[in-house]
C-alpha cells in the first residue's frame, strides 16, 4: 500500500510540475487508504479505552487506601475515646470518630457501587469498539479479513482477560475492605465466601461450554470452503447476541444510575440529616438562631454511641444494631437504653440459572426498614435524661443563686428592721445585692440557654417522627432499585452468556478458514488446538471440585471464625491474582505486537 500511494504522489509531483495534471487519488486507491485509517483509529481506540479503565481502576485503589485508613484511624480515635465515658470531651470525641467511620464506610460502599457501574460502561465500549473493527475491516479481502480478525479478537480476548482480572481484584480488595471496616457481620461473611464459590462454579460451566463449542468444530474436520459458508450464518447469529447483550448492558447501566440515584435520595432526605445531627456532634454545642452550632459547648449533652466495642463490654439493652445512651444514678446503677436503630446495610444474596445447568449467585444491597428507626420511648427517656442533667447543673445553679440573693436580701431587711440601726452594715449588705441579682440573671440566661437547647433537640426528634413516612418510603424506593439493578445483572449475564457461546464456535470457525488457532496468542495446529481445549476442560471440572469443597468446608466453620477466615481467603486470593497480572499483560503485549505487525504488513 506504501509503495502504490507513493508511486501516485511522484507521479502527481511529476504532472504538478508539468503544469496539468489531475491530482486526486482513484476511488479504489482512497477506498483502501481510508479502510486501513479506520482499522488504525478502531485498534487506537481500544487501546485508549484499556488504558483509561486501568487509569479508572488505579483511582479506585487509591481512594479505597485513603477510606480506609481514615476508617482505621477513626476506630481507633473512637476506641480511645471510650476509655473515659465519664468525660463529655471524650463522649464528644468519640462521636465525631463514629461518624468519621460512618462516613469511610459510606465511601467504601459507593466505591463498591462505582466500580460495577465501570464495568457495564467497559463492556458497552467494548462492544462498540469491536463493531467499529469489524466495520474497517468490511473493505479488506477476504484474507486480511480472516487474519486480522482472528489477530483482533486475539488482542481483544487477551486485554478483556486483563481488565477482568484487573477488576475482579478490584472488587476483592473492596470486600476486604468492607469485612475490616465492620461493613459486613459473620452471615454475611460466610455468604460472601459462597457467593465467591459459586461465581467460581458458574464461570467454569461456562468456560467448559465454550470448549466444548470449540471442540465440536475442530474436531468436526470441515473444508475452509464449508467453514466459511456455515460462519455467514453464525456471525449474523452473533451479531444478534451482541444487539441483546448491548441492550442488557445498557439496561444494566441505567438500573445502576436509577440505584445510585435512589440511594443519593436517601441522603438527601431531612430525616436522615436529622439522624446524623442526634448521633453527632452537633447538639455537643450550643447552636446559634439559624441551627448552626456556636462551637460553646453544651456539657449537659448525653452523646448517643452506636457500636458495641465500649470498655464495659457489650450491654444487654444495646446491640450492635442500635444507638444507645446510658445513665449512671447515685448507686452506681447502670442503666442502657436504645434511642434509635443505626444504620446497617444488609447483603442480600440471589441465585438464578444463567445458562442450562448453570446456577449464577449475585448480590445486591439493602438497608433494612428498621435503618435509623426511632424508639419512641428511648427518645422521651433520652430528653428525660439531658432535662436532668440540665436541672441538675444549670437548674441548681439558679437555684443557689436565687437563695444567696434571697439570703442577702433578709439580711438587709432584718438590719433595716433593728432598734437600733447600724447603717454601715446595711450599706455594706445592699452593696452585694447588684453582684448576687447578676449572678441570678446569668444563671437564668444559662438555664435559659440550656432548656432552648434540649427543645431544638426534641424539635429534631419531633421532625424526624414527622418525616418517618417518607424516609420508610426513600428507603424502600432504594431498596427496589437495587434488588432491580441486581436483576438486570443476571439478564446480563445471561446475554453475556449465550453471546460468549456463540462467539466461541464463530472463533472456532474462522481458525477453520484460517487454518490455525490462536490461544493466548500462541499460534496452533487444530491438534494442539484440540489437547488445549481438552486441558481447559479438565482444569473447570477441578475447579468445579474444588469450589463445591471449599463450599463445604465453609457451612461446617464455626460462627466466630467466618469473618476471620473471610479475611484470610481473600488476602491470599488477592496475592494469587496480582502474582498473575504480569503473565496477562505479556498476553496483551504480544497479541498487540502480532495484530500491529499484520496491520503494518497489510497496509504495504
Amino acid at each position: 500500500m506504501k509503495k502504490m500511494i507513493l508511486l501516485v504522489s511522484m507521479l502527481a509531483g511529476v504532472m504538478t510540475f508539468s503544469g496539468c495534471v489531475d491530482d486526486k487519488e482513484s476511488a479504489s486507491v482512497t477506498a483502501v487508504r481510508e479502510a486501513k485509517a479506520a482499522q488504525l483509529s478502531a485498534l487506537a481506540a481500544l487501546s485508549n479505552a484499556q488504558a483509561a479503565n486501568q487509569q479508572a481502576l488505579a483511582d479506585t485503589e487509591n481512594a479505597l487506601r485513603e477510606a480506609k485508613v481514615a476508617y482505621e484511624t477513626a476506630k481507633a480515635a473512637y476506641q480511645q475515646a471510650l476509655a473515659d465515658k465519664a468525660n463529655s470531651e471524650a463522649q464528644a470525641a468519640a462521636a465525631i470518630a463514629q461518624r468519621q467511620m460512618a462516613a469511610a464506610q459510606n465511601k467504601i460502599q459507593r466505591l463498591a457501587n462505582e466500580l460495577e457501574e465501570m464495568a457495564i460502561q467497559h463492556k458497552i465500549a467494548m462492544l462498540d469498539l469491536q463493531t467499529q473493527y469489524e466495520t474497517a475491516l468490511k473493505n479488506a479481502d477476504d484474507d486480511s479479513q480472516a487474519l486480522l480478525g482472528g489477530l483482533y479478537t486475539a488482542y481483544q480476548t487477551a486485554a478483556t482477560k486483563l481488565l477482568d482480572a484487573q477488576q475482579n481484584i478490584a472488587r476483592q480488595k473492596i470486600d476486604l475492605a468492607k469485612l475490616q471496616a465492620g461493613l459486613v457481620d459473620s452471615e454475611e461473611a460466610k455468604q460472601l465466601m459462597i457467593n465467591k464459590e459459586n461465581r467460581k462454579i458458574a464461570s467454569a460451566e461456562q468456560t467448559i461450554a465454550e470448549w466444548k463449542a470449540k471442540l465440536e468444530v475442530f474436531e468436526a474436520q470441515k473444508a475452509p470452503e464449508e467453514a466459511k459458508a456455515e460462519l455467514v450464518t453464525e456471525k449474523a447469529a452473533l451479531s444478534q447476541l451482541a444487539q441483546d447483550k448491548a441492550k442488557a448492558l445498557e439496561a444494566a447501566d441505567k438500573a445502576g444510575e436509577e440505584m445510585n440515584d435512589a440511594r443519593s435520595d436517601i441522603y438527601d432526605q431531612k430525616y436522615r440529616g436529622l439522624a446524623m445531627d442526634v448521633t453527632g456532634c452537633k447538639y455537643g454545642n450550643f447552636i446559634d438562631e439559624e441551627g448552626n452550632p456556636t462551637g460553646e459547648a453544651f456539657s449537659d449533652f448525653i452523646y448517643l454511641l452506636g457500636y458495641e466495642e465500649n470498655a464495659l463490654g457489650k450491654p444487654v439493652e444495646a446491640t450492635v444494631n442500635t444507638y444507645w445512651f446510658m445513665t449512671t444514678d447515685d448507686k452506681g446503677n447502670t442503666t442502657y437504653t436504645a434511642v434509635m436503630n443505626r444504620m446497617i446495610q444488609k447483603t442480600v444474596t440471589k441465585t438464578e440459572t444463567t445458562a442450562p445447568g448453570v446456577e449464577s449467585t449475585n448480590t445486591y444491597e439493602a438497608y433494612p426498614t428498621y435503618y435509623y428507626q426511632l424508639n419512641a420511648e428511648g427518645v422521651k427517656a433520652y430528653i428525660a435524661a439531658i432535662k436532668a442533667k440540665v436541672e441538675k447543673n444549670e437548674g441548681k445553679a439558679l437555684e443557689d443563686a436565687q437563695k444567696a440573693l434571697a439570703a442577702k436580701q433578709k439580711v438587709v431587711a432584718d438590719l433595716e428592721k433593728a432598734e437600733i440601726k447600724d447603717e454601715v452594715a446595711i450599706e455594706e449588705a445592699k452593696s452585694m445585692l447588684p453582684d448576687l441579682q447578676t449572678n441570678v440573671n446569668t444563671a437564668q440566661a444559662a438555664l435559659d440557654k440550656a432548656n432552648a437547647q434540649v427543645a431544638a433537640i426534641q424539635a429534631a426528634f419531633d421532625t424526624m417522627a414527622a418525616e418517618a413516612a417518607n424516609w420508610t418510603a426513600t428507603v424502600e424506593a432504594y431498596n427496589a432499585a437495587s434488588e432491580a439493578y441486581c436483576d438486570a445483572q443476571f439478564v446480563c449475564e445471561k446475554a453475556e452468556d449465550a453471546y460468549g457461546l456463540q462467539n466461541a464456535k464463530v472463533c472456532a470457525l474462522e481458525a477453520v478458514v484460517r487454518g490455525n488457532v490462536i490461544v493466548d496468542g500462541v499460534n496452533m495446529t487444530f491438534d494442539q488446538a484440540i489437547e488445549s481445549a481438552e486441558r481447559q476442560i479438565a482444569n473447570a471440572i477441578n475447579t468445579i471440585s474444588a469450589a463445591k469443597q471449599e463450599i463445604a468446608n465453609i457451612e461446617i466453620a464455626e460462627a466466630d471464625q467466618l469473618k476471620a477466615l473471610a479475611i484470610e481467603r481473600l488476602e491470599a486470593e488477592i496475592a494469587i491474582a496480582e502474582a498473575e497480572i504480569p503473565a496477562l499483560e505479556k498476553i496483551v503485549a504480544d497479541t498487540k505486537a502480532a495484530l500491529d505487525a499484520a496491520t503494518a504488513a497489510q497496509a504495504e
